[in-house]
């Protein structure tokens, strides 16, 4: 494997894989060196999360980095849902809304990533 060293537009350098076609690797380059690295992209979202009513992730901090952007889009996705759901449904989308804040553990967030919605979803009962 081919490994180059990048400077992210944060300034934080990363290791990335420039194995495969030119423009494929180019396209890769390109874009993480015009983004955020991942500690700087967790950190902004722990920010916003917390000013939002988000609980503390427990986990590593890696785990965490990964998990902050993941649980912030599902809440936007609870959101979504909940503005677009009949009146008799608000008060389920409301206790949704309260599992996304309340869940804490960074690793079940980066396991659910694509499912967290279904998955919370699952435990309501009215």
């Amino acid at each position: 494997m081919a490994w180059r060293f990048i400077t992210h537009a944060c300034g934080h350098q990363e290791r990335i894989n420039v194995d495969g076609p030119y423009v494929i690797v180019e396209q890769r380059v390109r874009k993480a060196e015009q983004s955020l690295c991942a500690a700087c992209i967790g950190n902004v979202s722990r920010q916003d999360n917390r000013m939002d009513g988000f609980c503390a992730l427990w986990g590593s901090k890696t785990q965490c980095d990964r998990a902050e952007p993941i649980r912030r889009r599902v809440l936007n996705q609870v959101d979504i849902l909940a503005a677009h759901a009949r009146i008799e449904d608000r008060d389920a989308f409301a206790e949704l809304r309260k599992q996304v804040l309340r869940r804490d553990d960074a690793a079940w967030w980066i396991e659910h990533r694509n499912d967290a919605v279904n998955i919370l979803a699952q435990d309501i009962e009215l």
